[in-house]
Formats: C-alpha cells, sequence, structure tokens
C-alpha cells in the first residue's frame, strides 16, 4: 500500500487539467487507455485482483492506497466517495512525479 499524503496537490492538479474515470467499472472499461489507476482500501479484494490483471494486460502502473473511499475523495477535492481513480490523460511532469516516487 502506498500513501498518497506526498501527491496531493499533483493528484489535485491531474483532476482538474487531464482526463481521469472514477469508480471501478468506468476504470476498468477505460483501463486501455489509462495511465495509471489508483485503488481505495475499502475495494475488494476480487475487485483488485481484477483491477491488477487488468493492468499486468496493459502494462499499466497500479496503485493501492492505505486511504479509504473517503479518504481518496478529499485527497482529490471531491465531495463524493472515490473508490478507483483512473488517469487516462495527464501532463507529462505530473504523472512522471508520481510514477518516479513508486
Amino acid at each position: 500500500m502506498t500513501s498518497l499524503k506526498p501527491f496531493e496537490k499533483t493528484l489535485k492538479n491531474i483532476r482538474k487539467t487531464g482526463k481521469v474515470a472514477y469508480g471501478f467499472k468506468e476504470s476498468l472499461s477505460s483501463s486501455n487507455l489509462s495511465k495509471l489507476i489508483i485503488c481505495s482500501s475499502t475495494v475488494t479484494t476480487e475487485n483488485i485482483t481484477l483491477l491488477e490483471e487488468k493492468c499486468k494486460q496493459n502494462s499499466i502502473p497500479f496503485i493501492t492506497t492505505d486511504q479509504n473511499s473517503i479518504g481518496l475523495s478529499k485527497i482529490l477535492g471531491l465531495n463524493y466517495r472515490i473508490s478507483v481513480f483512473s488517469i487516462i490523460d495527464a501532463d507529462e511532469s505530473d504523472l512522471n512525479l508520481i510514477l518516479s516516487k513508486l
């Protein structure tokens, strides 16, 4: 599990300026376009396994975080729960900042 605290500002920027998908189903269906998928601690083991397999097939980085869905939504600056967050398009410098520290 990864802490997202050092990346809060970057993730908020990606959410505002990039293209993202929220939720398990949306992230799973757009996984072939994704550059990174972040999963909260409240997702079931079965769904995490499914996302991990899909990410491995498409060579996409996958992060499970110690944040629950409420914590993940707060990091992203949203007013509703987010269990899975998929980055489809983002500024390369923002994305590289996150990926370089994993």
